[in-house]
């Protein structure tokens, strides 16, 4: 008897840790340490679920009807990431050409250049979007000058230098700071590929570790979607957002901004931290216009950064 009272205390502990984690989650935007425990609603959908399984087996009831109650509500914001929005498709867009994005935070620490320069030969993208791009890695990357002509870059020695690379003309671009002179660099980009040319934009916001860089991004994401409602062409947003799905900041960037999470009815698709499986959350996103139909998206393979590369494929209509 003993050994199963202690096994279900430790684990009616365990439980309850991770029941007040999901409980925090709900005061996410009152504080950014609260906005941290968002991130992992998986994982304690999967955790709280195992627990309630195991009571319901030692025929603990009322713990595993808890728990269980719990695991549904984690599920709840797990499930509309399987679960597609099914937009009506703009009738122009089956005549355009299918472009491919490809986006990776390359870690400005990541020596291992030439797994990045496979996959880019492997992928074939249209347009490439580089986070933490150094001067090292952008001269090490020189030949891609031959396939990929069109350039805007700022690198950087730091964690937030950003490169561009397109195989189609820009008709504009700049480098822009959605926040003050510190801010980190962002790319605004208006290419022209196909009959629509579309607005991308390339981000990279602080990394919410503190309360004045967590505001820091959140008026970043703000000044974001300012920038968005100014477009009036297709437009793609692609970035490490340093916040999940789950956070209520993502939520109100999707509505100010009218953007779309490319993620919906293609599954959880992490893409941080590498190597780190059960923390493992989706932090680098594709957003798009109703202009836009996302054809497939999916995570790339290991360039030897902290994050799994983005692939998307798409196509564009008229505004």
């Amino acid at each position: 008897m003993k050994p199963s009272v202690s096994v279900t205390g430790s684990i009616a502990v365990a439980g309850i840790l991770a029941c007040l984690a999901t409980l925090a989650g709900f005061a996410g935007r009152f504080w950014w340490g609260f906005e941290l425990a968002t991130h992992f609603r998986v994982q304690y959908a999967l955790a709280i679920g195992g627990f309630a399984l195991i009571l319901l087996a030692l025929r603990q009831w009322r713990w595993a009807m808890l728990f269980g109650a719990f695991a549904l509500l984690d599920l709840a914001f797990v499930i509309p990431a399987f679960r597609e929005d099914d937009p009506a498709t703009p009738a122009t867009v089956e005549s355009q050409p299918t472009l491919r994005a490809l986006l990776a935070n390359v870690n400005a620490e990541n020596r291992e250049s030439e797994r990045l320069q496979r996959l880019i030969a492997i992928s074939d993208p249209d347009i490439i979007l580089l986070l933490e791009a150094t001067p090292w890695l952008l001269d090490r990357l020189r030949d891609l000058g031959e396939r990929y002509p069109h350039r805007a870059a700022e690198p950087r020695d730091d964690l937030f230098g950003i490169a561009l690379f397109s195989r189609h003309p820009f008709a504009r671009s700049q480098i822009v700071r959605f926040g003050d002179a510190a801010s980190p660099p962002a790319i605004v980009a208006t290419i022209a590929a196909g009959e629509h040319p579309f607005d991308l934009i390339g981000v990279h916001p602080w990394p919410p570790v503190s309360a004045e860089l967590a505001e820091g991004r959140n008026e970043q994401l703000r000044m974001l979607a300012s920038r968005v409602r100014q477009s009036q062409a297709p437009l793609l947003v692609l970035g490490d957002l340093n916040l999940s799905p789950w956070s209520p900041w993502f939520a109100r960037l999707l509505a100010d901004a009218g953007l779309r999470d490319s993620r919906r009815g293609r599954g959880i698709q992490p893409s941080w931290p590498v190597g780190w499986w059960p923390l493992w959350i989706p932090i680098d996103h594709a957003l798009f216009s109703e202009d836009i139909d996302i054809r497939h998206r999916e995570i790339g393979p290991a360039i030897g950064s902290d994050h799994y590369p983005v692939i998307v494929d798409f196509r564009v209509s008229g505004p």
